[in-house]
């Protein structure tokens, strides 16, 4: 599996939505399964399966799948 596609596997199970519904300008503002409860979830998931850690700055208001693809992309992940 690609990391792009492991990226849209991620966020589709932590919001509860067929990976299908998951594309690069997705986020909290397009997805209502997107909270701020969720958000967390995620960074969390994200760094568990990437061996990351995000900064407070990094993902406090990441609009977009693609946003969150861009700064996974500074670690080194889900290009």
């Amino acid at each position: 599996m690609s990391a792009s596609a492991q990226l849209n596997e991620l966020v589709a199970a932590v919001l509860a939505v067929p990976v299908t519904s998951v594309t690069d300008e997705d986020g909290p503002a397009t997805l209502p399964e997107w909270t701020s409860l969720r958000h967390l979830e995620l960074v969390v998931t994200l760094e568990e399966a990437y061996g990351v850690s995000f900064a407070f700055e990094e993902v406090r208001s990441v609009p977009t799948v693609g946003a969150l693809r861009a700064v996974l992309a500074t670690k080194g992940c889900a290009r």
